[in-house]
């Protein structure tokens, strides 16, 4: 009786660690399970060089989406061979590249397919071998400097020394002429700074008074004009006023070109043109004598005389 009870809590225990050992089986095979009932397939990658990828690495498209993970990683015939499954809803076009990426300078690697193309008519088949782009590396990338650089020591012998270390040293030299030549002339390129920001300050200020006094002769031409479409005695002063400040308008019209025109640093130069100045000079004479003959004698704008 004894016996008995010791057999049954020993095979109670059995049933519980094989039914771990079940679960521990379905997890471990659900993945690939999963991808061969969803129509999933396998591709084989070889390279010379994995920079430390493993299994359970994403394999993505174009650095985005994961459409598979690394299975296994073995050797055969001298290659390093790297099992992908890649998930039954992307076909992979021929000519596509696989190459072994990182998510940083010291992240997880993971393997980016470029070129890829769903519109192709040509796509890679379950089980197939296909040849990946080997990473270069970081540690790699330096063993091949330095490698590169013996060689080239051994094949030039001394001379390569030597160029090189002049070569340096003219570099040095020319880094340092330039600090100096900016050291000393420091205050003159301020100084030169400076002037430029404050002549370009002038001519805004300039543009600014000239936007004003040409938006003030369009105001009073125009009420010089509806004045002058009825007119009658008691205008008449009126339209002597507006006459007045069209002669002031012009005034300042002609001080602030005249200031522009010899602005170095404005694109008005050009307005340097003699024969514009002498008619706008012309006509402001024009426009006074005009205004003090209708001033002296109002008359004359109604009856000529």
């Amino acid at each position: 009786m004894q016996r008995g009870e010791k057999i049954k809590p020993a095979l109670l225990g059995g049933f519980i660690f094989l039914g771990i050992l079940l679960i521990l089986f379905f997890i471990y095979f659900a993945g690939k399970f999963s991808f061969i009932l969803g129509g999933g397939y396998t591709l084989y990658l070889e390279y010379d060089f994995l920079d430390n990828l493993s299994s359970g690495a994403k394999v993505r498209v174009s650095g985005g989406p994961a459409i598979g993970y690394v299975d296994n990683v073995s050797f055969e015939t001298g290659k390093i061979v790297v099992k992908i499954l890649i998930d039954g809803k992307y076909k992979i076009n021929r000519g596509a590249d696989f190459n072994i990426y990182s998510t940083s300078l010291v992240g997880q690697k993971y393997i980016n397919i470029s070129g890829y193309n769903p519109k192709a008519t040509e796509f890679y088949t379950n089980n197939e071998y296909i040849i990946g782009v080997t990473p270069i590396g970081f540690s790699r990338s330096i063993e091949f400097l330095g490698e590169g650089f013996k060689a080239l020591l051994a094949q030039e012998g001394g001379d390569t020394v030597n160029k090189v270390k002049n070569t340096l040293k003219n570099i040095s030299e020319l880094i340092e002429g330039l600090n100096r030549v900016i050291h000393e002339n420091e205050k003159d390129i301020r100084g030169s700074v400076h002037n430029l920001n404050q002549g370009l300050k002038g001519t805004a200020e300039v543009m600014t008074r000239l936007n004003t006094t040409l938006n003030n002769l369009e105001n009073i031409t125009k009420k010089l004009n509806s004045t002058v479409a009825a007119i009658d005695d008691s205008q008449v002063a009126a339209i002597v006023s507006n006459v007045a400040g069209i002669t002031l308008e012009l005034k300042n019209l002609s001080a602030d070109i005249n200031r522009l025109s010899y602005d170095k640093n404005s694109a008005l130069s050009l307005l340097r043109d003699k024969e514009f100045r002498t008619r706008l000079e012309n006509t402001i004479k024009n426009m006074e004598s005009f205004s003090k003959s209708i001033s002296e004698n109002p008359s004359r704008l109604l009856f000529g005389k």
